[in-house]
């Protein structure tokens, strides 16, 4: 053990005097101070202003109210005139301006008896383009008027279809809130029965890029050895022992990328809990080694590596959760460390499936180093 600290200080000692090795390391501060300000600032991904053109209209201002609670996804404003907020929109300042209507009741009980819906126009909406994001903001305004419309709906159908025209509103709104469902519909829990908590958007992709990052370093640390191995460095060592040489100089570095990952999460405010944390990120470094040193051995010099990093990590990019949870090609995603891990923070099924693809990376790493070693033997 004293011999293994040893090593390990030296060869860590040997990466904190490269540079190069500095630079990626300070990379993480970087996107966690980018992330974490980009979170404080105004975000969303739409800019949305309200005009209400009575002030007084109670139903009218408890909808805007309630949708400037939720000035998440979507950041919304007051505007003081119809004017204003139009040239909002087309100097670009603004993507939507809604104008509500004058009596806001009135207009969604037109809409209930001419069983026009909120297609009929009970907020008009004024914007450059129609977009994703534009289609997206709709059904989030739908959303917002569909309870006061749907009471008015309600009460038009009881007095026309029903033939009780003679119930008075307070009996309606009597009948009508006593079903009513307080709190939400659904319930949103992980496959570990762990509750989600809604957070902040813009920290989701984190993880995702830390784990990309991490594989980074594992290519790093490969770069590394493959130019010492050039350099003639380990020609001393048997060639049975270059295999666990070249996995102790790589994960080294791993070592310590997997710590400052693991602060970066925790000071991020997207960590889980230690034990999780530790388990899934230790065992997702060994996962990043042995992927990375099987690509050392496939690609024998550096330049044929370095030129597959790239690929790698935008393959990564695309075909992991990082920032969408998108269905892709099953036999491609298996084949990355990062689906393993990202999947398996609220799914203990891929971290067995983790530690089973790291093995199998690890014996297919040592088969191929053994082949290699006996081709190189003189005969």
């Amino acid at each position: 053990m004293k011999r293994l600290s040893i090593r390990f200080w030296l060869i860590n000692k040997r990466w904190f005097k490269t540079y190069s090795f500095l630079l990626l390391l300070f990379l993480v501060p970087m996107l966690v101070a980018g992330f974490r300000l980009g979170a404080g600032e105004e975000s969303g991904i739409a800019k949305i202003l309200l005009y209400l053109p009575d002030s007084k209209d109670e139903l009218a201002a408890q909808i805007a109210s309630g949708l400037m609670e939720h000035n998440n996804v979507l950041h919304y404003e007051i505007c003081d005139s119809e004017e204003e907020g139009r040239k909002a929109v087309e100097g670009f300042r603004a993507d939507a301006l809604w104008i509500f209507p004058e009596d806001m009741r009135e207009a969604l009980a037109r809409a209930a008896v001419t069983r026009s819906g909120l297609r009929s126009g009970c907020v008009a909406v004024v914007q450059r383009e129609d977009d994703v994001r534009m289609f997206f903001t709709r059904q989030i305004l739908c959303a917002a008027l569909y309870p006061a419309f749907s009471y008015e709906l309600y009460a038009d159908f009881i007095r026309r279809e029903c033939g009780l025209a003679d119930v008075t509103d307070e009996e309606l709104l009597e009948a009508y809130n006593s079903t009513l469902v307080e709190g939400s519909l659904f319930r949103m829990v992980y496959l570990d029965g762990e509750e989600a908590e809604e957070g902040d958007y813009l920290l989701s992709p984190l993880r995702g890029l830390l784990a990309l990052w991490l594989v980074l370093c594992g290519f790093a640390g490969s770069m590394y050895y493959m130019r010492d191995e050039q350099k003639g460095a380990f020609s001393r060592l048997p060639a049975g022992k270059r295999f666990l040489w070249a996995l102790g100089v790589q994960g080294v570095l791993l070592c310590d990328g997997t710590a400052v990952m693991l602060a970066a999460l925790k000071i991020s405010g997207v960590f889980t809990t230690w034990k999780r944390e530790i388990f899934g990120g230790v065992l997702f470094a060994c996962c990043v080694l042995a992927f990375c040193n099987l690509l050392r051995l496939l690609c024998c010099r550096p330049e044929w590596l370095g030129s597959c990093i790239p690929l790698l990590l935008i393959g990564m990019l695309i075909l992991c959760p990082v920032f969408l949870d998108a269905a892709g090609p099953r036999a491609l995603q298996y084949l990355l460390p990062p689906y393993y891990y990202l999947k398996s923070v609220h799914n203990t099924f891929y971290l067995w499936a983790m530690a089973g693809y790291t093995l199998a990376l690890a014996l297919a790493g040592s088969l191929l180093h053994c082949l290699g070693s006996s081709r190189n033997q003189p005969r």
